[in-house]
């Protein structure tokens, strides 16, 4: 049986001598493995299909519960990437954190979109790369169920003043008396509600995209288990 989908290459492994098996994020199916042939030969037709980043119409053939590609149109290959160390560390940091958030065949077509336009934004924009990236990251925590709370205090709703924290544990930020929270920074705070698409304070930003990608690697870390070392390649190079 053959399978139209739009996908984006996550991750990709050389497999025997010319082949590559990739995990395909698919906006009908969600995470796939797929096996794709010959795309390490000189000149194969469709080694383009076979890099991460790669956004392509891919049509799949499916017998039993493994797919083969039998090839692809390509949309995007977002090359501006390998151009600029920092944002391609950035986006190599998208893609494994939506590998390790999705589940296999698990659809999550509104994180699909994002991701693509996290990496349009990394790839064509030309403003502060940790925005696109926070952006992405803070949608598909929300959308796998580990939601960052924006809305003042977790716990008491109320404004968070000049001093906040933030619980791990509970996803959110708060005052010191209502949780067992680590200090935190206005300019975390603001940036993350920027990214998230709420009222912001413009002044309370600067600094924050730093901050705020170490705040989410952190909650990686300590929701998931999940060492996300893209992101710390990312802080080692970003200049905002």
């Amino acid at each position: 049986m053959e399978i139209k989908s739009n996908g984006i290459v996550l991750r990709s492994i050389d497999y025997n001598e010319s082949d590559r098996l990739l995990t395909l994020f698919t906006a009908e199916k969600g995470k796939l493995t797929v096996g794709i042939k010959g795309v390490r030969k000189k000149g194969a037709r469709l080694a383009f299909a076979s890099q991460p980043f790669c956004f392509a119409e891919y049509v799949l053939v499916q017998k039993g519960d493994k797919y083969t590609v039998k090839t692809a149109y390509l949309y995007d290959g977002f090359y501006p990437l390998r151009t600029d160390i920092a944002r391609y560390y950035a986006a190599s940091a998208a893609l494994t954190t939506a590998y390790a958030l999705l589940g296999e065949e698990e659809k999550a077509d509104g994180v699909f979109v994002a991701l693509v336009q996290a990496l349009k934004g990394l790839a064509y924009g030309e403003g502060d790369p940790a925005e696109p990236l926070v952006e992405f990251l803070l949608y598909a925590l929300q959308s796998s169920g580990y939601g960052i709370n924006l809305d003042g205090c977790g716990y008491c709703d109320e404004d968070l003043g000049d001093k906040p924290y933030f619980d791990f544990s509970g996803g959110c930020f708060c005052h010191e008396s209502c949780s067992d929270g680590v200090r935190a920074s206005l300019s975390t705070y603001h940036f993350l509600r920027k990214c998230s698409g709420l009222d912001y304070k413009e002044h309370e930003i600067e600094g924050g995209g730093r901050r705020a990608v170490k705040l989410i690697k952190t909650f990686l870390a300590t929701r998931l288990d999940f060492n996300a070392t893209c992101l710390e390649d990312f802080l080692r190079l970003y200049e905002g």
